[in-house]
């Protein structure tokens, strides 16, 4: 018998915080109106589900009773607006430069879904395609991307310039405003997001001049967590990631992941035994690294605690123990001894 395998694809706070940001500035609602824990939005780096952000732009249509309420955003949804220190995706010389390094940056901001672009004739399309969003929330996120290509172009073509032609995926919401806001047709239901331009507009002369593509620098654990993007059918880092996810929430139970991935508790039982892995041993091993990861952080064992889903200080130190042989403060102990001085 083949192994069961999962099928889930992820993305960053960072790159989903515009969606929140926006929210707060138009209609008054923040990230707690979904029940979204404050420790979970405050780590840009930290992996969403995405069929958890799905339904979270289903609901926000709801709480804002506004189905037009993705448009209204605009101004959020860009990607000069994204937390991630070290890197500027707008920051080139020119447009062509931002759609390739666009293209090619959001895989470590979002797996499964994939940015690329086509040629017809003198046509560009720029085109996203994501098989991870559905129904209504597929809409939303479509056209969350839109609007972001959208004002990538607006940043080097001008706020006035105006596409050959938009598609979106999903069914229709809010046409009259999305017609507006692109000043181009706008077509429904179609395969995969795209926005089409001349080719000749790849040419034009900026509208500003762009900052000097200065060097990327960060640290070496941001790097890390950049690479740290598991691919849909990796199953390992898969559940290590719905796991690191789930803490955010409180300790998780096998119900809570089994949830999330949309299966039986027994199904996912099994899938764990095919992996080698009893569900215990798996929260315990990423509830110690996501800790050391933490301490390299600078994060004190206080601090770590209740970020980990720990009632108390004692007990994660006594889960932390039975794993690595030593209490937590022990190792950070060991970890600031061998800092550079």
């Amino acid at each position: 018998m083949l192994p069961m395998k999962f099928n889930t694809s992820f993305i960053r706070v960072c790159y989903v915080k515009p969606v929140f940001d926006g929210v707060e500035q138009v209609y008054g609602l923040n990230h707690r109106a979904l029940s979204i824990p404050d420790a979970l939005m405050n780590e840009p780096m930290a992996l969403i589900p995405f069929t958890q952000f799905g339904e979270w732009l289903s609901e926000l249509a709801l709480l804002t009773q506004d189905p037009a309420y993705i448009v209204k955003l605009e101004q959020q949804l860009n990607f000069d607006r994204l937390d991630i220190s070290g890197i500027d995706l707008l920051s080139t010389p020119d447009l062509a430069m931002s759609i390739r390094r666009i293209n090619y940056g959001i895989v470590s901001l979002q797996s499964g879904g994939s940015y690329y672009v086509s040629m017809s004739g003198k046509i560009m399309k720029w085109c996203y395609k994501n098989p991870y969003a559905f129904k209504q929330e597929k809409s939303y996120d479509s056209l969350r991307v839109a609007i972001m290509l959208l004002n990538a172009l607006r940043h080097f073509l001008g706020g006035k310039y105006r596409p050959i032609q938009v598609r979106i995926s999903g069914s229709a919401v809010a046409q009259r405003e999305t017609e507006h806001l692109f000043k181009c047709p706008v077509i429904w239901n179609a395969a995969q997001t795209e926005i089409w331009l001349e080719l000749d507009d790849m040419l034009q002369p900026l509208i500003e001049p762009q900052l000097e593509n200065s060097p990327v620098t960060m640290t070496r654990s941001l790097f890390e967590k950049y690479l740290n993007m598991p691919q849909p059918h990796d199953t390992p880092k898969v559940l290590f990631e719905m796991v690191n996810y789930a803490r955010f929430y409180g300790l998780p139970k096998i119900e809570d992941i089994a949830k999330l991935f949309n299966i039986s508790k027994q199904q996912l039982q099994r899938r764990l035994q095919q992996q080698g892995f009893t569900f215990s041993a798996l929260c315990s091993y990423i509830y110690s690294n996501q800790a050391i990861k933490y301490m390299l952080d600078g994060k004190s064992v206080a601090e770590i605690s209740p970020l980990l889903g720990y009632a108390n200080q004692q007990s994660f130190s006594r889960a932390f123990k039975r794993l690595r042989k030593c209490t937590p403060q022990q190792y950070l102990d060991r970890l600031n001894q061998n800092k550079p001085d």
